[in-house]
């Protein structure tokens, strides 16, 4: 029987997946094509004469963009949101792994526990639904974000290639020390 309520709520969880899946591909289009127009749009007649002060300018005021500066930001955000959620998940992914331990054993003794056994791994397999969710929608509203920035991102890594030919001095690393 425990077996079978497993088996039901992992079920129920790979069900969930394919919609994800298609939402996935969906977004992954979506940045590709994002990325091939910008790519298209990156080329400007006269870069290949700009000099290496005007082709820093250049990427200095694309990065600075507003719109640019506002996407980093909140994506940062989002990194140090996801972080601090791994750290949660982890505190809570220990407590259930020592509860877990103590039903499987328990229930050896005591009839009927493993039921009460086969309910936590319910809930556990709904809130991984639930948090698996959340993520594809950030994750696509991330992607969303970087959409919206594509063709300065692309105009800046064109204008950095045109300063790595040249050798301009703002595409070399910093010295070690």
């Amino acid at each position: 029987m425990r077996t079978f309520v497993s088996m039901v709520a992992l079920s129920a969880a790979l069900m969930a997946m394919p919609a994800a899946a298609q939402d996935y591909e969906a977004m992954a289009l979506q940045m590709e094509q994002a990325q091939a127009e910008a790519q298209a749009a990156a080329s400007r007649p006269g870069d290949e004469a700009l000099t290496c002060e005007q082709l820093e300018t250049e990427i200095v005021t694309t990065m600075q963009d507003p719109a640019v500066q506002s996407v980093i930001a909140e994506n940062g955000a989002y990194g140090e949101e996801q972080m601090a959620r791994m750290r949660e998940a982890q505190g809570r992914a220990r407590a259930q792994v020592a509860t877990s331990m103590f039903m499987g054993i328990a229930s050896s003794f005591v009839p009927g526990l493993g039921y009460a056994q086969m309910a936590q791994q319910q809930v556990q397999a709904a809130q991984m639904q639930r948090q698996q969710q959340r993520n594809m929608a950030d994750m696509m509203a991330m992607a969303e974000r970087m959409s919206s920035i594509m063709p300065q991102l692309m105009r800046g890594q064109r204008v950095f290639e045109l300063g790595q030919a040249k050798s301009c001095a703002f595409t070399q690393p910093p010295p070690q020390n």
